[in-house]
């Protein structure tokens, strides 16, 4: 079907000769007859697959679980997640088991092209060039999905890509930037049940119990599907992302006890009524639970949350249920608490250039002179800080924009080390000429589960359904496939 196909037959009927040339032209008819059986064979095989073995998606819900309205839907298929694995890149190189069909958005036909694939983006739109140097092209803004043709005898949902040294599940849709015609997203469209061992293998630590894997296992997945529905509603061309920014998500693993989590915990979700819950989670909360809306307030000055601190002992009655005085596990922990120290000058350009970046008065500032933590969350977690420059110029922030303006990447200074990143949201700082400190408690936001509490109360013999009970109070363990 392809130019390097085409060219295959060509050579043969040159090399055979025959007295006959009435003999010759039938057997090339008779080739270039079986080659199209046989292309037609393989597009049919994709094509008839079913969304677990990698069809090409329609846009928008096709084929997909309609989560708000699926509690209890056992017999429902389980929904396919879109996970942005890279973004906004100018080539790419797929590699894996071929041949490849190559097909635009929606379409049940495509192109089978032989790997590896190199696929490049200009102002003419989407290339996908084969090992033979065959270049298949798309307009501008076209989306193209491109997967693995199953093999006679496969078992559906068995595709594996690899791309940038990561295997992958699934099929890949490659997207055009619309603000960039050199650039494309890169997505791994993958059932749920496929996305989540990714997941928990990356997000918490191998030798931990396999309880809270199974913990781990309905959090991501509730979190995922949550961000899906989302996702969906706004239009976005993925569901998530696979870096911190969402959930990490390592594409194939082959770590026993996350798929035996996976597999142990399918289709089972949290759930507020007939949706689905929020189910954040953080890695040590530091002894600080806090609350979703005490981390991101939609508007900071009419918060009303009181700046002070309660025990753990005492807390007032309209929030013992909501799971912010518990017992505290992650005591153990590598980051429960830590000191940073960074060099003020380097410190002051990196809240500048997050202040333009999202167009924040913290733009504005000059030399960093100090940081003043203003308002507290219920456990004591800093939640407001006033940050003033060497004039006097002050600027009110969340401690949470504040940890996020101290991480930013800067061109023209060192990408920050793990060990010297503001590793949460709860801290008190020291701002000197030369060094400022930031010495605080957790690493994360410190909304919802705790890992590191997760994997201590697993450890006492806790089960996996009374861990997220106890992090999650006002949300219901529920199966919805």
């Amino acid at each position: 079907m392809g130019g390097a196909r085409e060219q295959s037959l060509s050579a043969g009927s040159r090399t055979h000769q025959h007295p006959s040339s009435h003999g010759s032209v039938l057997r090339l008819a008779l080739c270039l007859f079986a080659g199209a059986l046989l292309a037609t064979a393989l597009l049919v095989a994709w094509s008839c697959k079913t969304t677990r073995s990698g069809v090409v998606p329609l846009s928008g819900n096709s084929g997909g679980l309609n989560i708000s309205s699926a509690e209890g839907a056992e017999s429902r298929p389980e929904p396919m997640m879109r996970v942005r694995i890279a973004r906004q890149v100018d080539s790419a190189e797929i590699e894996g088991r071929g041949p490849w069909l190559i097909a635009v958005e929606g379409a049940r036909t495509g192109e089978i092209l032989t790997g590896p694939l190199t696929i490049s983006s200009s102002a003419g739109g989407i290339r996908v060039a084969d090992v033979s140097g065959h270049i298949r092209g798309f307009g501008p803004g076209t989306p193209v999905y491109a997967g693995p043709v199953q093999r006679r005898g496969e078992q559906a949902g068995n595709e594996i890509i690899n791309l940038g040294g990561y295997r992958y599940p699934g099929t890949l849709r490659i997207v055009p930037i619309e603000s960039d015609q050199n650039a494309f997203d890169v997505v791994n469209v993958v059932e749920v049940e496929r996305y989540i061992p990714g997941v928990i293998s990356k997000e918490i630590f191998p030798h931990w119990d396999e309880t809270t894997f199974m913990v781990q296992a309905v959090a991501a997945r509730t979190y995922a599907l949550q961000r899906r529905e989302g996702a969906r509603k706004a239009g976005r061309h993925y569901d998530v992302d696979d870096s911190t920014m969402d959930q990490v998500y390592g594409g194939l693993t082959g770590q026993r006890v996350a798929l035996r989590a996976t597999e142990a915990t399918r289709g089972v979700v949290l759930t507020n009524g007939s949706r689905l819950g929020e189910a954040l989670y953080s890695a040590v909360c530091g002894g600080k639970p806090a609350l979703a809306e005490e981390i991101w307030p939609k508007e900071i000055a009419p918060v009303t949350i009181q700046n002070v601190r309660y025990s753990a002992a005492t807390p007032p009655p309209k929030y013992v249920d909501l799971g912010l005085f518990r017992k505290i596990y992650c005591q153990n922990a590598q980051w429960y608490e830590w000191e940073v120290a960074r060099r003020t000058d380097e410190l002051t350009k990196r809240l500048q250039a997050w202040g333009m970046d999202r167009k924040h008065d913290l733009a504005k500032l000059g030399t960093l002179r100090s940081v003043e933590v203003v308002q507290r969350t219920q456990t004591g977690r800093s939640m407001l800080v006033k940050v003033t420059d060497t004039k006097g110029e002050s600027v009110t922030l969340t401690a949470e924009q504040l940890r996020n303006a101290a991480n930013f990447a800067v061109n023209g200074l060192p990408d920050l080390t793990s060990v010297a990143r503001v590793h949460s949201n709860d801290f008190e700082v020291r701002v000197g000429r030369g060094v400022t400190v930031f010495k605080g408690s957790g690493h994360g936001h410190g909304v919802g589960m705790c890992q590191n509490c997760a994997e201590g109360m697993a450890e006492r013999g806790d089960d996996w359904r009374t861990i997220l009970q106890t992090f999650y109070p006002e949300l219901q363990v529920t199966r919805i496939y």
